[in-house]
Protein backbone atom coordinates (compact mmCIF):
# COMPACT_ATOMS: atom_id res chain seq x y z
CA UNK A 1 0.00 0.00 0.00
CA UNK A 2 1.00 3.55 -0.72
CA UNK A 3 1.62 6.16 1.79
CA UNK A 4 1.25 9.71 1.21
CA UNK A 5 5.25 10.04 1.16
CA UNK A 6 5.97 7.27 -1.23
CA UNK A 7 3.34 8.78 -3.27
CA UNK A 8 4.28 10.14 -6.96
CA UNK A 9 2.50 10.60 -10.29
CA UNK A 10 5.18 8.91 -12.19
CA UNK A 11 4.98 5.95 -9.81
CA UNK A 12 1.41 6.05 -9.99
CA UNK A 13 1.16 6.23 -13.79
CA UNK A 14 3.29 3.31 -14.13
CA UNK A 15 0.95 1.25 -11.82
CA UNK A 16 -2.25 2.45 -14.04
CA UNK A 17 -0.72 1.81 -17.09
CA UNK A 18 0.12 -1.43 -16.08
CA UNK A 19 -3.53 -1.97 -14.97
CA UNK A 20 -4.31 -0.73 -17.94
CA UNK A 21 -2.31 -3.37 -19.69
CA UNK A 22 -4.47 -5.89 -17.91
CA UNK A 23 -7.74 -4.77 -18.52
CA UNK A 24 -6.81 -5.03 -22.25
CA UNK A 25 -5.78 -8.53 -22.14
CA UNK A 26 -9.04 -9.42 -20.28
CA UNK A 27 -10.72 -7.59 -23.42
CA UNK A 28 -8.62 -9.73 -26.12
CA UNK A 29 -9.27 -12.56 -23.97
CA UNK A 30 -12.84 -11.95 -23.87
CA UNK A 31 -12.94 -12.14 -19.78
CA UNK A 32 -15.52 -9.51 -18.48
CA UNK A 33 -14.87 -10.69 -14.96
CA UNK A 34 -11.18 -10.08 -15.96
CA UNK A 35 -12.43 -6.41 -16.89
CA UNK A 36 -14.61 -5.97 -13.95
CA UNK A 37 -11.73 -7.02 -11.68
CA UNK A 38 -10.28 -4.04 -12.88
CA UNK A 39 -12.65 -1.43 -11.28
CA UNK A 40 -13.43 -0.93 -7.37
CA UNK A 41 -16.04 -2.55 -5.38
CA UNK A 42 -18.18 0.66 -5.52
CA UNK A 43 -17.18 2.18 -9.02
CA UNK A 44 -19.24 3.94 -11.75
CA UNK A 45 -18.95 2.46 -15.81
CA UNK A 46 -20.50 5.50 -17.36
CA UNK A 47 -21.46 5.04 -21.30
CA UNK A 48 -22.07 7.17 -23.82
CA UNK A 49 -26.32 7.14 -24.85
CA UNK A 50 -27.23 4.92 -21.20
CA UNK A 51 -27.41 5.44 -17.51
CA UNK A 52 -24.58 5.04 -15.02
CA UNK A 53 -23.61 1.42 -14.10
CA UNK A 54 -22.89 1.45 -10.56
CA UNK A 55 -21.24 -1.80 -9.04
CA UNK A 56 -18.26 -4.19 -10.11
CA UNK A 57 -21.09 -6.96 -10.67
CA UNK A 58 -23.29 -4.70 -12.59
CA UNK A 59 -20.10 -3.54 -14.61
CA UNK A 60 -19.38 -7.23 -15.32
CA UNK A 61 -22.42 -7.86 -16.99
CA UNK A 62 -22.02 -4.53 -19.11
CA UNK A 63 -18.75 -5.48 -20.13
CA UNK A 64 -20.30 -9.19 -21.23
CA UNK A 65 -22.84 -7.73 -23.39
CA UNK A 66 -19.71 -6.09 -25.24
CA UNK A 67 -17.77 -8.70 -25.73
CA UNK A 68 -20.68 -10.83 -26.45
CA UNK A 69 -20.83 -8.28 -29.37
CA UNK A 70 -17.50 -9.30 -30.33
CA UNK A 71 -15.80 -6.00 -28.32
CA UNK A 72 -13.01 -7.64 -27.80
CA UNK A 73 -10.20 -4.95 -29.24
CA UNK A 74 -9.33 -2.43 -26.55
CA UNK A 75 -5.85 -0.31 -26.64
CA UNK A 76 -5.45 2.70 -24.53
CA UNK A 77 -3.24 4.96 -27.06
CA UNK A 78 -1.93 8.14 -24.73
CA UNK A 79 -2.41 8.39 -20.75
CA UNK A 80 -2.24 11.70 -18.83
CA UNK A 81 -2.85 11.50 -14.65
CA UNK A 82 -2.90 13.92 -12.53
CA UNK A 83 -3.83 14.17 -8.89
CA UNK A 84 -3.27 12.77 -5.26
CA UNK A 85 -2.81 9.51 -2.61
CA UNK A 86 -6.69 9.51 -2.33
CA UNK A 87 -7.77 9.47 -6.09
CA UNK A 88 -5.76 10.26 -9.50
CA UNK A 89 -7.46 11.27 -12.49
CA UNK A 90 -6.37 9.84 -15.42
CA UNK A 91 -7.43 10.81 -19.39
CA UNK A 92 -6.88 8.79 -22.16
CA UNK A 93 -7.89 8.17 -25.93
CA UNK A 94 -8.84 4.74 -27.04
CA UNK A 95 -9.29 2.73 -29.39
CA UNK A 96 -12.71 -0.08 -29.53
CA UNK A 97 -13.44 -2.39 -31.89
CA UNK A 98 -14.52 -6.12 -32.76
CA UNK A 99 -12.15 -8.39 -34.07
CA UNK A 100 -10.11 -7.80 -37.15
CA UNK A 101 -11.02 -4.16 -36.74
CA UNK A 102 -14.50 -3.81 -37.93
CA UNK A 103 -16.76 -0.95 -36.19
CA UNK A 104 -13.99 0.93 -34.78
CA UNK A 105 -14.07 3.36 -32.50
CA UNK A 106 -12.05 5.96 -31.36
CA UNK A 107 -12.85 7.90 -28.59
CA UNK A 108 -11.55 9.25 -25.06
CA UNK A 109 -11.79 8.69 -21.52
CA UNK A 110 -11.90 10.34 -17.95
CA UNK A 111 -11.20 7.79 -15.13
CA UNK A 112 -10.83 8.30 -11.44
CA UNK A 113 -8.91 5.93 -10.15
CA UNK A 114 -8.20 4.75 -6.63
CA UNK A 115 -6.36 2.21 -4.07
CA UNK A 116 -8.66 -0.90 -3.38
CA UNK A 117 -6.45 -2.83 -0.70
CA UNK A 118 -3.11 -1.71 -2.26
CA UNK A 119 -4.02 -1.70 -5.98
CA UNK A 120 -4.80 1.21 -7.94
CA UNK A 121 -8.20 0.70 -9.77
CA UNK A 122 -10.91 2.43 -11.49
CA UNK A 123 -13.21 4.03 -9.57
CA UNK A 124 -15.45 6.00 -12.18
CA UNK A 125 -15.14 5.98 -16.13
CA UNK A 126 -16.53 7.90 -18.53
CA UNK A 127 -16.21 7.87 -22.22
CA UNK A 128 -17.08 8.67 -25.44
CA UNK A 129 -16.46 8.38 -29.26
CA UNK A 130 -14.57 10.98 -31.65
CA UNK A 131 -16.76 9.33 -34.81
CA UNK A 132 -20.10 11.01 -35.52
CA UNK A 133 -23.42 10.10 -33.62
CA UNK A 134 -25.32 7.65 -35.74
CA UNK A 135 -29.02 7.54 -36.18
Amino acid sequence: MYTTKDFGLNSTREAIVERTLIFEQAMANADATGVANCYTVDAEFMAPGQEAVKGRDNIQTAIAGYLSQGFTQYKVTSTTVYGNIDVVGVQTEYTLSQQGGSNLDIGKSIQLWKQENGVWKIFRDCFNSNLPATS
